[in-house]
């Protein structure tokens, strides 16, 4: 595998120190604060609409009752 990725063009080896350096992760601009989302007793999600794309809830999800 290591011969194939160095023959495609343009491809080069990183050195330990760039590797080090590499940073990543996923990118939220335009979605808002992931805080926001959350599950409801059905194991549904709730918040706004980009909370889908990040979260998922549990099938069976048990609330206390509130009185």
């Amino acid at each position: 595998m290591k011969k194939t990725i160095l023959n495609m063009k343009g491809a080069t080896t990183l050195s330990k120190a760039q590797q080090q350096e590499v940073n990543g992760g996923i990118d939220l601009i335009g979605y808002g604060d992931l805080s926001k989302c959350g599950c409801d007793c059905a194991g549904n999600v709730t918040g706004p609409l980009y909370c889908q794309k990040f979260m998922a809830c549990p099938q069976v999800y048990t609330c206390e009752e509130v009185m």
